[in-house]
């Protein structure tokens, strides 16, 4: 009898201490991998949102992105989830629910589809103070799923006019400026809209971006000012732009601003070539830079003979080459011109058409269908909490020693970095009103940023920094003499955003 009791007791412990069933993940979370929100309120008197301590429909539920089902169960994830109380509940929640729906009918190929979905996740209803805040996330985020659906329909006016939409949500923010420039960069002509996004994200993120976009329709004057203003920023500029640079002056025309790169670029590349020889990850990267160098260097060096009227030198640079990976529209633009000139035998079997339609699939490949899922699924914005503004506000307010100015570059600039995971958009605007305080503080009115890194991570939000650095010069500087054109007013910073980027105002307490 005892040891029939031994018996029932240790099955009783055992069936205590084994590990729990667990639930099967909700559709919701099946559907984007996240549970539900809390409904966001408003305090009108403040003009500000809050988060809402009603609303919490449904229960609760730990996130979990890797459980989103993909393709046709992902769609039927997001429908089901449309009827869980945590959507019907939350217009918010409902619209992320129907922005994702969308990515998977964009995964499927029926864009459509994924067009009406993207617009029901705008449509939600919201009352005015919501809405501001979401059209500048969740708004945005489906604006550019609509983008790429309409680039996979091959209605690029359609695209580039939803993606120039989308880029506007957050003027003052990097991530969807430069989205909207890829899908724009694939037609050959700059339009209006496409040089006003490049001018101001050249502003705000100084990197190759705009050269890129003007290469693409043959503006080698406008493409080689842009490189030679980002070089001029840097401590020590690469090979690799040093050499595309001389490509770029060399196509506008420009002789001896082409000959004068190249004297800096060819000792820096035998100073590299130095470093080439070994087998460590160093050396290797060293002979990798040397490599797409000299091969731009080439192709410099045969305009500059081109410029001179000297074809058959033009020629001998581009001999016994079959191939080249340097940037398709310069590459192909130089050889082209050899050849008008140079006639039969100048660069034989390369064709600067197919250099041109190969680098065009390629791109076009990126921002459609697959090669642009991944974007679809975790990067564009969704909702944020509107405190992330005024919790990065008092970062940069003192008694805060977070986000404070510091000298950089040898005292030659200023620095500010943060280390607060936000969207990156966020991030972006944030540090330029910190740069911007900065500025007003040493008494000067414009800035100029020089670099703008940021670490980028995931999270619910979309695409985030983990951590964010902005080097940037004022007048005060000697720098800012070659970045002057690209000068933010510390006024036109403090008018769109300051309002926003300011600590919470205290609670006044009334009563006794």
């Amino acid at each position: 009898m005892r040891s029939s009791l031994r018996v029932v007791v240790a099955a009783a412990l055992l069936a205590a201490t084994a590990a729990p069933v667990l639930a099967a993940p909700s559709a919701l979370i099946r559907c984007d991998g996240y549970g539900r929100r809390q409904t966001p309120g408003e305090q009108v008197g403040r003009g500000i949102l809050i988060l809402g301590t009603l609303g919490l429909f449904g229960s609760a539920e730990a996130d979990n992105p890797a459980a989103r089902e993909a393709g046709e169960k992902g769609i039927a994830a997001c429908t089901e989830a449309l009827t869980d109380s945590r959507t019907t509940g939350n217009p918010v929640r409902r619209a992320e629910v129907l922005m994702m729906r969308g990515v998977r009918q964009f995964e499927m190929g029926r864009f459509d589809d994924a067009i009406a979905d993207a617009k029901a996740a705008r449509s939600v209803e919201l009352t005015p103070l919501v809405r501001a805040h979401f059209d500048r996330n969740i708004g945005a985020g489906s604006i550019m799923l609509e983008a790429f659906a309409r680039l996979s329909q091959n209605n690029q006016a359609e695209a580039e006019k939803l993606a120039f939409q989308a880029a506007n949500a957050r003027p003052n923010g990097n991530f969807l400026t430069e989205e909207a420039l890829r899908i724009m960069a694939l037609s050959p002509e700059v339009t209006a809209d496409e040089r006003f996004l490049i001018d101001r994200l050249w502003r705000l993120l100084p990197n190759l971006r705009p050269a890129v976009n003007l290469e693409g329709a043959g503006d080698w004057v406008g493409a080689a000012a842009s490189v030679k203003t980002l070089t001029a920023g840097m401590t020590k500029p690469g090979v690799v732009i040093l050499s595309r640079l001389a490509a770029l002056q060399a196509l506008a025309g420009d002789s001896k601003g082409a000959e004068e790169t190249l004297a800096k670029v060819s000792q820096d590349i035998d100073e590299l070539a130095a470093k080439a020889g070994g087998t460590d990850q160093a050396a290797q990267t060293a002979a990798q830079q040397v490599a797409r160098a000299d091969e731009m260097v080439q192709l410099a060096r045969a305009q500059l003979a081109l410029n001179q009227g000297k074809t058959e030198e033009a020629k001998g640079f581009l001999a016994g080459r079959p191939r080249w990976l340097s940037p398709a529209a310069l590459t192909a633009q130089i050889i082209a011109n050899v050849q008008a000139k140079g006639g039969a035998g100048t660069a034989p079997g390369v064709d600067p058409a197919k250099i041109r339609s190969d680098a065009a699939k390629v791109a076009r490949e990126a921002v459609t269908g697959k090669g642009v899922l991944n974007l679809l699924v975790t990067m564009l914005p969704r909702w944020e909490e509107p405190g992330e503004a005024q919790d990065f506000g008092k970062a940069m307010t003192a008694p805060s020693k977070l986000m404070q100015p510091k000298p950089s570059r040898d005292g030659a600039a200023t620095s500010i970095s943060s280390a607060r995971v936000a969207a990156i958009d966020t991030v972006t605007e944030a540090l330029l009103v910190a740069a911007a305080r900065a500025t007003a503080a040493k008494g000067q009115d414009r800035f100029a940023v020089l670099l703008n890194f940021i670490l980028p991570s995931t999270n619910r939000a979309g695409l985030t920094s983990r951590l964010s650095l902005l080097d940037f010069v004022t007048p005060a500087d000697a720098a800012f003499a070659a970045q002057e054109a690209r000068a933010f007013k510390v006024a036109d910073i403090e008018a769109a955003l300051g309002g926003q980027y300011r600590p919470p105002e205290p609670v006044k307490r009334t009563g006794g």
